[in-house]
């Protein structure tokens, strides 16, 4: 059993692997190429290759103190001190999506979001080829602050796919002193179908992907006999065998994120990647 766990840890990291379009680990201590950022009129700037603990984290009885131990892009308002309006960004560099064929992308993100008198907003905004549209905003008034576990977003960016895609990471204090933003770990991928070609022939599908009301159905024209569900460190998280045409799973017991999903049909096996939202 301990070999096949570690055989599909393998499998999964390739599959990963192909399926990367663009990644940022920001461990390096200057901006990277082909990112760009913008000053605010305070002179305050992102901080590049930050290995230190995240300003305004490691409170209470038991601290726990937020770091990237291999290095992250922060925003430490704080350092800026008092009576400064800080709003900056942080722009990734342009992909075709077209061109890669891309038709389903999604972006994954490690970040850790400090306030301080509940202000301070972070927000990713994506490039659709004519204009910016926000993909996430994680407001100050709704993040439990001061803590010291790093959030990871799940983001699908599907409906912004264009020849010139690009990301961008804002953060704004509200004109308000406060702690700041860190990222640790960006990633685009390509989110489409992967490894089901064999089940084609058999009337395989399924549907939605993201899976945004826990439940993910598949279907075929054969009988589904078994089902596997895996997180992204190989760990299997469901077990099912259906034995019938359509089989629901149920995903809600889940955190949200990307899952592999390995399903058998009499002899033939395939493999396809969902996000649950």
């Amino acid at each position: 059993m301990k070999k096949l766990n570690l055989l599909y840890i393998l499998f999964c990291v390739g599959f990963i692997s192909n399926a990367q379009i663009q990644e940022e680990n920001f461990n390096g201590n200057s901006l990277p190429s082909g990112w760009s950022a913008t000053t605010p009129t305070s002179g305050c700037t992102w901080q590049f290759g930050y290995t230190g603990n995240l300003e305004g984290s490691g409170s209470g009885s038991s601290p726990i103190y937020a770091s990237f131990a291999s290095g992250g892009v922060i925003f430490n308002d704080d350092d800026c001190g008092l009576d400064k309006n800080n709003y900056i960004e942080l722009e990734g560099p342009t992909v075709d999506l077209v061109a890669a064929n891309v038709v389903s992308a999604g972006i994954e993100l490690v970040y850790n979001h400090q306030t301080f008198g509940v202000s301070g907003n972070f927000m990713v905004d994506v490039w659709d080829g004519s204009t910016w549209q926000n993909v996430l905003f994680v407001d100050a008034d709704d993040t439990a602050p001061n803590t010291g576990t790093s959030q990871t977003a799940n983001i699908d960016v599907s409906a912004y796919i264009n020849s010139s895609f690009k990301v961008k990471f804002i953060y704004d204090d509200e004109n308000t002193l406060t702690w700041g933003v860190g990222v640790d770990n960006y990633k685009l991928l390509n989110t489409a179908t992967a490894n089901i070609g064999d089940l084609v022939d058999l009337g395989f599908n399924y549907y939605p992907n993201p899976v945004v009301d826990d439940v993910l159905t598949l279907q075929a024209n054969e009988e589904i006999s078994i089902i596997n569900v895996y997180n992204m460190i190989g760990q299997k998280v469901i077990a099912k065998k259906p034995i019938t045409l359509e089989s629901k799973l149920n995903m809600e017991n889940l955190p949200e994120g990307m899952y592999i999903v390995n399903v058998a049909i009499g002899k033939k096996e395939g493999s396809f990647k969902v996000i649950k939202q």
